[in-house]
């Protein structure tokens, strides 16, 4: 068997994003192991794929520090002794231990990040799409000699745990809606949240899910969904895990650009993302969605959008986010009605192939 150590600490977007290309690599190598370095609170992402093993990066413990990565080092190096090490983060902390492998021998192989060509595309405004970072991450094993056949969705699957979650829920219909992404940048706002909110409920007999963390999304989202009967935060009832069991149960998702993203799209939900500072051109796409899933504003009124990588570069007009602001609800709840009405469709589509197999 060969032994491939793979790491990436952070940030959970892109740690989910190695989801689909790890089982890939296991399914089409069967005389292969993965050894996943990563932190800890991402192990649910990574349970019970077979031939996947996981180690804790302790990185503000007993691994923080040169003292503690060369401790890591020490031990995986002993424990697994991998035939190939592949660095998915690529910053400073696995430089060095890249560096501490390769002085021992090891084979060591680098993601490419792309980072030239996606600050290109910022300056450039040029939106021809560039290969995404599961195509980057893909690429890796390519290299280092291993074939890959990436699954199609959902990756993340329903299991017969997710039936438990039934007394929560007062409507079969669940409408997930993550609002919050890391920089406000790419946040399109609480208040066009709410009327989005009204405006289902107009519509549908469901349940609004509502993600997030922290203490101040919370609070926003808190008193957010005190203000609509049928609508709950997965954070006040549901641990990480137990979302991972509860996402695939939605009906349809609404996210920012941000990691409910992914995980809904890996999920295989109809994932409605919505794009302010940052462009799916450059990489980051939710996972097989279609375009038209992807909302974000095209317009002759701004020049300036993307204006960044990440979303992490201030705005530079004073009054709001425009490219969010210029973003209506009534877009994002057509595409939703749409969605909805194709999943009828379907549905009774497959109530008729079912009847029609018993006469």
């Amino acid at each position: 068997m060969s032994r491939i150590l793979v790491y990436r600490f952070s940030a959970m977007g892109d740690v989910i994003l190695l989801l689909p290309v790890l089982k890939g690599v296991l399914d089409a190598n069967a005389d292969v192991d993965i050894y996943l370095l990563t932190q800890s609170r991402f192990f649910p992402l990574f349970q019970n794929i077979k031939r996947l093993y996981l180690i804790e990066a302790d990185l503000k413990g007993q691994h923080s520090g040169t003292l503690g990565l060369i401790n890591l080092y020490r031990k995986i190096s002993l424990d697994v002794r991998p035939d190939v090490v592949i660095d998915m983060h690529c910053v400073v902390r696995t430089y060095f231990l890249d560096m501490l492998f390769r002085i021992s021998g090891f084979r060591v192989i680098n993601f490419s990040k792309g980072t030239f060509r996606k600050k290109l595309s910022i300056r450039s405004k040029s939106l021809e799409p560039l290969p995404s970072t599961i195509d980057r991450y893909s690429a890796a094993f390519i290299k280092a000699g291993f074939k890959i056949n990436l699954p199609e969705p959902p990756v993340i699957k329903k299991t017969i745990v997710s039936a438990g979650f039934g007394h929560i829920f007062n409507q079969s219909m669940l409408i997930g809606i993550a609002p919050f992404a890391m920089h406000k940048q790419k946040v399109w706002g609480i208040d066009k949240v709410e009327k989005l909110i009204a405006e289902i409920n107009k519509t549908y007999d469901s349940n609004i899910v509502l993600f997030g963390g922290g203490i101040s999304e919370l609070e926003i989202l808190n008193m957010t969904a005190s203000k609509f009967p049928n609508c709950i935060v997965s954070a006040n009832h549901f641990s990480f895990t137990d979302e991972l069991e509860l996402i695939p149960m939605l009906a349809v998702m609404v996210s920012m650009d941000s990691a409910n993203m992914h995980l809904a799209s890996m999920a295989g939900v109809p994932t409605i993302s919505i794009w302010g500072a940052t462009h799916p051109a450059l990489g980051f796409a939710p996972y097989r969605q279609p375009d038209e899933n992807m909302i974000q504003y095209n317009g002759d009124k701004l020049s300036c959008r993307p204006c960044s990588v990440y979303g992490n570069k201030k705005c530079i007009y004073s009054d709001g986010i425009r490219c969010m602001e210029y973003i209506p609800v009534d877009t994002v709840l057509q595409r939703i009605h749409q969605i909805l009405s194709d999943n009828l469709i379907e549905s009774i589509q497959k109530v008729d192939d079912q009847t029609s197999k018993t006469f």
